[in-house]
Parts: structure tokens; C-alpha cells; sequence
């Protein structure tokens, strides 16, 4: 197939993953970035992008039109939206130039849609990674929408060999790789005397915290990202306050990754991995607690939980495994899946080519 993304695109950003992917199972594809600010620039940076297009809509929408200008010239079999923002007039327009199925895949909570341009969009199908999400739109929006998580990328969410350098680097007992904001800062306060390293850039000048002091400011992707869970002893996953029933992607990750970890309990988790056999979970800040201690004192039961939370998550838990779904939902025919390679694919190909048109 031809498949047109439009979303961010940079290292492990979830539209790169999607593309890397799509292309690795065989399909053409071209990625639309509808905004260049990035989110591993920083805090601060991200903050002026989210609110330019507020002030500024005639800019949202100049940006936008590269997505109608590279359909009408890729004419694409599907157009898959991977973020909130897209205008819905944009949507109209993109129907206007081509056939092609459109779609929204999208990555994040509620609290996060914004002005929820997505519901209100004329797309063939919604998936959302939130059970809640599909079963409140589908009642009471009739909306075609479906339950997809997201997913790990054997690409480069994979045990890597590490070095003397990246043990010094990146060694730890205790690793997450998030944003901050208070709900998470106050859950992880509680082991900021522990040997942790926090991965991220832009740690906000509003936020009160000793994490400040954890944090590393730097953004760990792909292969970084890798070395830096398979390094730490135990992953913290401590999940968005907006996550109701469904997971984070950082689940899928660091289970990619062959990393142990402890994550936050949620209804959807039992689906997707066996809790305490090969996720384990956490309800209260002190069980949070118990567990890390319990965990830390354990080398040999993390490894047995990591090893087979990493099998499945390579069985069951990847893009390509996600995209065949979304394929048979929308009535694409289906194709056998390829091994994984280590190559990042020719993506960023096909980002020069949509700029092109885009200009």
C-alpha cells in the first residue's frame, strides 16, 4: 500500500515508529511533520509551539496544508493521523484530492485531546490506545472506533550489548524516562535518595522538586534508550494522570527492551502482559515502595520477569502487529509480516520527499 502519516517526526517519536514499521512490512510510505517543534528541545520550546498556533490559527493551518498538497500528489491508499491537531477542514480537503481511507491513530489520554479536532474529523476509523476512550465515543459519538495500543519497535527496542561507557553512563537502580509534572513528581519523590536517574529533557522552572537534582536532561531514544533501561536495575513506569484504563507506551518499551519493571496498575494491563509474572504492578505509592525494595534485594526473579515480559512483547506487542489489525479493521487485504531487521528503514527518505511537496 501507499500510506500517508501525518505526525512528528524524530527519534522515536510515535510517527516515526509507525512509518519505520509500515515501510519495513513492504508498504510505500511518506510522513507529513505538521509542526517542527520537537519535544525533546525542551520545556520551553514546547510550550511556545503548543501556544503559536493558538494565537496565531492562520499559521496551524499554512503548516497544515502540506498534508493536502503531498495527497494530492502521493495519492496514498491510506491517510493515518497519529496526533490530536489536525484541522478538521483540513481533513475535508485531503478528502477532496484523494480516495484514499482516512484514519487517527491516536497516542495519548483524553486530558489530552485540546480542542478535540479529532471527534469532530470525517474519518473512516478512530483507534485509541484507552478502552475507556473507544467505549465512551462509540456510545455516545457513533463513532467507528477501536481499541489499539501502542507498541514496542524491535528496530530499536531490544537488549543491546553495553559498554564499560554506557554502564558508567547509564547504570542505575532506578531509571525512568518521562516528562515531570507534580501528580508524577510526588509519586517518585519518595526515591530521590535512591541511586536514580531520571532521562529527559526541560525539567519545568515552575516545578518545586529534589528531583531536580535526578533529572539528566537529555532525551534517550531508540538505541539510547535501550542502553539506558537494560542499565538500570529496575524501570520505574509511573504513568499520566489522564491514563484511565488503558497503558502508556513505555510499557511496550522497556518490555522491548528486555528491562524489568514496575508499573502502574491499570484495567487494561491484564490483556497485554500477566502481572507479576511478567509486569509487575503497583496500586499505592507504598506499594510502590515495598516493591522496589523487595525487587532490588532479587536480581535473579527481575531477570526471569524481564525475560519473559520480553518475549511477549516481541510475540505480540510490536507496530507491525498493531498496523495488520488496523489493516483488517479498515478492509485492507493482509500480507505475511517480514523479520525484524536493525535498520531504521528509509524514512527519513520519505520525510525529504513530503517536505518537498509540502513546499
Amino acid at each position: 500500500m501507499r500510506i500517508l502519516i501525518s505526525g512528528r517526526i524524530y527519534p522515536d517519536s510515535f510517527a516515526r515508529n509507525i512509518a519505520a514499521a509500515a515501510e519495513g512490512m513492504g508498504h510505500s510510505v511518506m510522513a507529513v511533520d505538521p509542526w517542527p517543534v520537537r519535544r525533546h528541545w525542551g520545556y520551553s520550546l514546547e510550550v511556545i509551539g503548543g501556544y503559536l498556533p493558538k494565537v496565531l490559527p492562520s499559521l496551524e493551518k499554512r503548516r497544515q496544508r502540506a498534508l493536502i498538497r503531498s495527497a494530492g500528489v502521493f495519492q496514498p491508499d491510506l491517510v493515518l493521523i497519529s496526533h490530536g491537531t489536525l484541522d478538521p477542514d483540513v481533513v475535508r480537503h485531503v478528502r477532496e484530492v484523494t480516495p484514499a481511507k482516512l484514519a487517527a491513530w491516536y497516542p495519548d489520554s483524553l486530558a489530552n485531546l485540546g480542542r478535540q479536532y479529532l471527534l469532530a474529523s470525517d474519518l473512516d476509523a478512530w483507534f485509541f490506545k484507552d478502552p475507556y476512550m473507544v467505549d465512551l465515543f462509540r456510545a455516545k459519538l457513533g463513532l467507528n472506533a477501536h481499541y489499539l495500543p501502542e507498541a514496542c519497535n524491535p528496530r530499536w527496542h531490544r537488549r543491546v550489548d553495553l559498554s564499560d561507557e554506557d554502564r558508567r553512563k547509564y547504570g542505575c537502580d532506578l531509571a525512568s524516562a518521562c516528562g515531570m509534572y507534580y501528580y508524577r513528581a510526588r509519586i517518585l519523590e519518595g526515591f530521590a535518595d535512591y541511586d536514580l536517574k531520571l532521562w529527559g529533557t526541560g525539567f519545568p522552572f515552575w516545578l518545586s522538586s529534589p528531583l531536580r537534582a535526578r533529572y539528566q536532561n537529555q532525551y534517550v531514544a531508540e538505541l539510547e534508550k535501550s542502553k539506558a533501561f537494560n542499565a538500570a536495575k529496575i524501570v520505574l513506569n509511573t504513568m499520566c494522570v489522564g491514563e484511565i484504563e488503558g497503558v502508556n507506551c513505555r510499557i511496550f518499551e522497556a518490555a522491548g527492551c528486555g528491562a524489568f519493571q514496575i508499573a502502574d496498575w491499570k484495567p487494561a494491563l491484564a490483556e497485554l502482559f500477566e502481572p507479576e509474572r511478567e509486569i509487575v504492578t503497583f496500586r499505592t505509592r507504598e506499594e510502590l515502595r515495598e516493591k522496589v525494595d523487595c525487587y532490588l534485594a532479587c536480581p535473579e526473579e527481575r531477570q526471569a520477569i524481564a525475560d519473559r515480559a520480553y518475549a511477549r512483547a516481541h510475540r505480540e506487542h510490536t507496530y507491525e502487529i498493531r498496523l495488520q489489525r488496523m489493516f483488517e479493521i479498515l478492509g485492507f487485504p493482509a500480507v505475511a509480516l517480514k523479520p525484524h531487521g536493525t535498520a531504521a528503514s528509509h524514512l527519513s527518505n520519505s520525510r525529504a520527499s513530503a517536505n518537498q511537496v509540502a513546499q
